[in-house]
């Protein structure tokens, strides 16, 4: 069966998250054969402390796969690396390469968030962003630490969801609002002076970031 079938998978994709348990602030580690645990259901790592007599543990934790991904995958997983994920009770787990794994979630969510954003962006006909006070052009982000990223232009498909990274983190900034067409035009734009195009991003700029030619293929308008 291949990965995006399994229904971990599917269960992880969905909420856009995962449970471990910490002890002495470490993932916990099946005894058998040292590799870290992974859950798809926090009741399933639930009934893994319970059977195995574990009641010392710091607590069950979910980590978000963006924040994950962006913040800590890479001080805490090396190449080679593996995952047994949803052991408990009479099942066993499944045994997977961590980093291949987390890439295929991310790879699959990043295609239905291009896909989720392009539809709401043709049916409300309105894309938001970020401007600079007084100005009604999007502001393109760069990545002080790092030149060899590209810049990015960041945009949101609600109102709701531009206002609270704008609270989080951008206060300095107002958002506001161009019709699709318009930012339709923008992105051929972009394409040209390769600026990557961040949608829907989270607090703390985290989430999907792509090429604005996926957008563009993807738009149903």
């Amino acid at each position: 069966m291949a990965i995006q079938d399994m229904s971990m998978f599917k269960q992880i994709l969905a909420k856009e998250k995962f449970y471990v348990v910490l002890i002495d602030r470490k993932i916990l580690r099946d005894e058998a054969s040292d590799i870290r645990l992974i859950w798809s259901k926090k009741e399933f790592a639930e009934s893994y402390l319970e059977e195995n007599n574990i009641t010392l543990y710091d607590k069950i934790m979910d980590l978000d796969l963006d924040r994950f991904v962006t913040y800590e995958m890479d001080d805490i997983l090396d190449e080679g690396d593996k995952f047994i994920i949803d052991k408990y009770e009479s099942n066993k787990g499944i045994e997977l390469e961590a980093i291949s794994f987390i890439e295929e979630i991310m790879s699959e969510l990043d295609d239905i968030r291009i896909e989720e954003f392009a539809e709401d962006i043709c049916n409300e006909t309105y894309v938001y962003g970020l401007t600079v006070k007084g100005q009604k052009q999007f502001i393109i982000v760069s990545e002080e630490e790092d030149a060899s990223l590209p810049n990015m232009m960041t945009v949101w498909s609600t109102r709701k969801l531009a206002e609270k990274v704008r609270r989080d983190d951008f206060e300095e900034y107002d958002v506001i609002e161009v019709e699709t067409g318009v930012f339709e035009e923008w992105l051929e734009d972009l394409k040209q002076e390769n600026i990557a195009l961040g949608i829907n991003l989270k607090s703390g700029m985290i989430g999907t970031i792509t090429d604005p030619k996926a957008v563009l293929k993807a738009m149903p308008c």
